[in-house]
């Protein structure tokens, strides 16, 4: 019985070790995942995964044929760049755009003004607590 146990709790530990220590499964690359990082091709601000518009879809079925051919993020990166010029790069401006865009893209009118009169009403707020604020405070001075 002792030699049961000692015995399942190597195979136990030899077990664990052989697991941590396996080199991991490489994750497939997506799609996705290269096209959050270019910019659409067309004369839209947005980044090309969220462009569902002919060209924009036409560069992710290329993506998605370069990555069956084994090429890696950058490879495909670089190849989009040096093939489509600096319309291809994704600019800060439009990385800002396009985290907006995927946070409001399902805003209809009703949201768009909760939104901006929620933004104004706390800059009011703002507002006239600084200026009774400084008033309050030069009052006292």
């Amino acid at each position: 019985m002792m030699q049961a146990t000692k015995r399942n709790g190597f195979l136990m530990a030899a077990a664990l070790a052989v697991f941590l220590l396996a080199p991991g499964r490489v994750l497939a690359l997506t799609v996705g995942e290269v096209v959050k990082d270019l910019a659409c091709p067309c004369e839209c601000p947005l980044v090309l995964v969220d462009c569902n518009m002919s060209c924009g879809l036409d560069w992710k079925e290329e993506v998605g044929e370069l990555i069956k051919k084994g090429m890696s993020k950058r490879e495909i990166m670089d190849y989009f760049i040096s093939t489509y010029g600096d319309a291809a790069r994704l600019t800060t401006l439009q990385k800002i755009e396009g985290k907006v865009y995927q946070y409001t893209r399902g805003f209809g009118t009703t949201e768009w003004v909760l939104l901006w009169g929620g933004v104004g009403f706390w800059l009011l707020v703002l507002f006239f607590g600084l200026y009774f604020g400084v008033k309050k405070l030069r009052s006292r001075a």
